[in-house]
């Protein structure tokens, strides 16, 4: 069977992926914060416009996660992996599980304080950050301590990542001509 939900006996030692993960959180939301300017501090470098946000969209914001998120998983698999013996399949599945939940998160929630309820507010913005890596995190760490997945997860894991960071990227310089993607300052798209 592809999954198996049962509980676990993942370890719990300082070092364990369950910290990795949860050390994510803030460690995550820092860099996600800082990252809102890394372009503008580059000097409006493409490259850097690849991984961080180039303009005011929505679309853009949610690269404050993505490139973060999966680097931060990565390094956590290289650092951990053989250590902990970890499968690649449950690491990288709940990976996937994360990048994905993330971004519905943050959409999610903005869209209900600024569309439905009408509220423009920095503080708000700041935290739908926040709320989207806790709670991307947090349901990443629940799938990677009592599930189970087949190798065959890996690859769609893997696809599904790839899929994400060519979106991002194509995404920047040829955005389709939806409201998502809009800036909010300028109204162009795109670069």
């Amino acid at each position: 069977m592809w999954l198996d939900v049962s509980k676990s006996s993942v370890t719990t030692s300082k070092n364990s992926p369950q910290n990795w993960i949860l050390l994510g959180i803030p460690i995550l939301f820092i860099i996600g914060f800082f990252m809102h300017y890394i372009y503008e501090w580059s000097g409006n470098s493409l490259i850097v416009g690849i991984f961080a946000p180039i303009n005011e969209s929505v679309w853009e914001h949610l690269k404050l996660t993505f490139w973060p998120m999966l680097i931060w998983w990565i390094a956590g698999y290289i650092i951990l992996g053989k250590k902990n013996n970890i499968s690649a399949s449950q690491w990288f599945t709940s990976c996937t599980v994360a990048e994905l939940i993330c971004p519905l998160v943050v959409l999610c929630f903005y869209y209900t304080y600024t569309g439905a309820l009408g509220i423009e507010s920095l503080i708000l913005d700041i935290f739908s950050l926040f709320l989207g890596i806790a709670v991307a995190q947090g349901l990443a760490l629940h799938v990677y301590k009592y599930a189970r997945f087949s190798q065959y997860c890996l690859y769609i894991s893997v696809a599904i990542l790839i899929l994400l960071a060519v979106t991002f990227t194509v995404f920047t310089f040829a955005p389709p001509l939806f409201p998502l993607f809009k800036d909010s300052v300028t109204g162009k798209y795109g670069i």
